[in-house]
């Protein structure tokens, strides 16, 4: 174990979410400060779909397919961070979860569930801080949004208000503490909140997007945020300090956190005790939460607008810019030609224009249609098709594409000699689960390219396999129409070549061998009408096919035989040094005499033949040297009756 590099995987929630975004960030810091692996899987919420019914989630869902990847990609160790993938679920339920992930060692990140190591922010010293200043500033009526009280931080950090509110002796109000959406859906709770307690003069909030929902509606109804009622938010996002007025709120490290985990996953791997379970938490005053006589208010000076302003210009010309390489990159993923097969390379060409340096794509050997609530298959069968080394790409050969789960993880194309970081993208379209691709991104700002991919690589691939399956299909057309051909050309009662088929293969035959002297046969049945009158149809039948036999067992494999109606036949070879006329005559009277001395028919059997020998070059040698032939046949028949 000591002498290879660990392979550790990242359950993350929505990483264009600025928390998950900043955890896994930390986490690819901190994978590269200790040397490891790292695979970021990005999924969505669980549980969010059926709780709140009224957002655009009906397909989310699929994400989290990505989750049951890495319970089966056979990692060194997982980190999940349950706190916000299943922040909608009760313990039970994230424990439930974490069992699914199989017996892989797995870190349960923001929150605490039994049987499972752990890592999450001190969500009391924070709040405690915040509810202290507060008080400290003369605040009487201080309220709570709790967010969802399932979730563990936000259990704690309402415990923590209660307990500092105590601290400071002022009053709780059952009224004061409202549940709602961890989200901007919280719309609702903050006017009942604020309609039912004129008095507040502070609400704290279970986190910053709650908090800036607040603003909003305190703004609405004309209350001054800061100098009438202070708000304050929890996690500190990077939105938060630029709001209007900026949003006070409890610091909690997500970067710190996602490279703590990874920390405490190296130190289990390499059996050094960590005991550590909590990251610090500090509380940030802005203007959210200042009077107007506040002393640590802060000023706006000249210095810091025009810098904010530089700021902003900077970032305008950066989104023109990536608008830019995302509408390139947009354009030649779907750029299809040639061999389809090469097509799954073409769209990873233009990956590095948008920050994925490296990337492989594989699809599941057959698409799965995965509905909501279906467990999806287990050791699926996947094929590598492509990947690509900056704008460099490569197409895998057929022989070499097959991988099972584990495999799309670690194999021999996956920068083996070298440390990398690994983002999965999961590849659908509505109920149908397309494959994988792993992207590794030059810097964290890939984060913001990340739905665009995926959607534009689910698109690409989609389109590739509506292609294949096409192909496939006139593939099956085209067997069945050069069956139904075939089907067309030959005898069905003798399994030789009809008149229709008969033609067609002796031309070919002849063009094969221009100029060579070919042995041209017509023949038919004796007695054919007697058999018919005396014996009936049926064993009319099999004396024709006899005949077709006993022609076949003349001229031999690489002859062409036919059937040219009723009972008569022609028949076309090469000549050669070992058949000619005479070894014709001589195999047809071995058939005959060998079946007639058999006794098992009450007549005889026998066939007549015209042979002539022609050296043909086209279908009108052809044409004429059958005439010739059918002349002798009928000089030979005559010769028949004559004798009788």
């Amino acid at each position: 174990m000591a002498d290879r590099r660990f392979n550790i995987g990242l359950l993350a929630a929505n990483i264009t979410d600025d928390f998950s975004r900043r955890f896994s960030k930390g986490a690819m810091e901190g994978a590269k400060e200790f040397d490891v692996n790292l695979i970021i899987f990005p999924g969505k919420y669980l549980g969010l779909q059926h709780k709140y019914l009224q957002y655009d989630t009906q397909y989310e869902y699929q994400y989290n397919v990505l989750f049951d990847h890495a319970a089966e990609g056979n990692f060194d160790y997982l980190i999940a961070a349950v706190g916000t993938i299943a922040y909608t679920y009760d313990n039970d339920q994230k424990k439930e979860f974490l069992d699914a992930l199989g017996n892989t060692p797995t870190l349960c990140v923001a929150s605490e569930i039994d049987g499972y190591d752990f890592l999450q922010f001190d969500n009391v010293s924070g709040i405690t801080s915040a509810v202290d200043y507060l008080a400290k500033t003369g605040r009487k009526h201080i309220a709570m949004m709790a967010g969802d009280l399932n979730n563990l931080d936000c259990i704690q950090r309402y415990d923590a208000y209660r307990k500092a509110l105590e601290k400071n002796h002022l009053e709780f109000k059952e009224s004061y503490m409202v549940c709602g959406a961890f989200s901007q859906e919280c719309v609702g709770e903050a006017k009942e909140l604020i309609e039912k307690n004129p008095e507040l003069d502070a609400i704290i909030c279970a986190n910053d997007v709650m908090a800036l929902t607040v603003c909003d509606v305190l703004k609405e109804k004309g209350i001054e945020i800061g100098r009438q009622t202070a708000v304050v938010g929890f996690d500190d996002l990077p939105d938060s300090a630029q709001s209007d007025p900026p949003l006070a709120s409890i610091k909690a490290d997500a970067e710190l956190l996602g490279k703590r985990a990874v920390e405490k996953a190296v130190n289990f791997l390499k059996g050094i005790k960590d005991n550590a379970h909590y990251i610090d938490t500090e509380f940030v005053p802005r203007a959210s939460a200042l009077k107007e006589n506040d002393p640590e208010k802060p000023q706006e000076t000249q210095e810091n607008f025009l810098a904010q302003k530089q700021a902003y210009k900077k970032i305008i010309e950066k989104y023109a810019q990536r608008s830019h390489l995302d509408n390139i990159f947009i354009r030649d993923a779907l750029m299809f030609g040639g061999d389809i097969k090469d097509s799954y390379a073409k769209i990873l060409k233009r990956l590095c224009n948008v920050g994925a340096m490296t990337a492989f794509i594989y699809t599941l050997e057959k698409p799965v249609e995965h509905n909501y609530g279906d467990v999806f298959p287990k050791e699926a069968t996947w094929d590598l098709r492509s990947y690509s080394y900056g704008a460099e790409v490569f197409t895998v050969e057929n022989s070499r594409r097959k991988m099972t789960t584990p495999q799309i993880f670690d194999n021999e194309y996956l920068c083996t000699n070298r440390q990398h970081i690994f983002i999965a993208a999961d590849l659908y379209t509505a109920q149908t689960q397309y494959g994988l691709a792993l992207l590794e991104p030059k810097d964290p700002d890939f984060f913001d390219e990340l739905e665009l991919v995926t959607y534009q690589l689910s698109s690409a691939v989609r389109t590739l396999d509506i292609l294949n399956r096409q192909e496939r299909l006139l593939d099956e057309i085209h067997a069945k129409n050069l069956a139904l051909d075939k089907m067309s050309k030959i005898d069905e009662l003798t399994k030789v070549y009809n008149r229709r088929g008969f033609y067609p293969a002796a031309e070919a035959l002849i063009n094969s061998a221009p100029g060579k002297v070919f042995l041209i046969c017509y023949a038919d049945m004796d007695g054919l009408k007697m058999i018919n009158d005396v014996y009936g149809h049926a064993e009319g039948d099999l004396s024709i096919k006899k005949a077709s036999e006993c022609l076949s067992a003349m001229f031999g494999k690489n002859a062409v035989v036919g059937r040219m109606g009723g009972d008569e036949f022609a028949a076309v070879t090469l000549k050669t040094d070992d058949i000619d006329a005479a070894v014709l005559r001589s195999r047809k009277k071995e058939f005959a005499d060998n079946f007639n001395t058999a006794g098992k028919k009450p007549y005889k059997f026998d066939i007549s033949l015209g042979i002539a020998e022609c050296e043909c070059f086209d279908s009108y040698d052809l044409k004429a040297a059958m005439d010739k032939a059918d002349d002798l046949l009928y000089v030979e028949k005559n010769n028949k009756k004559f004798k009788k």
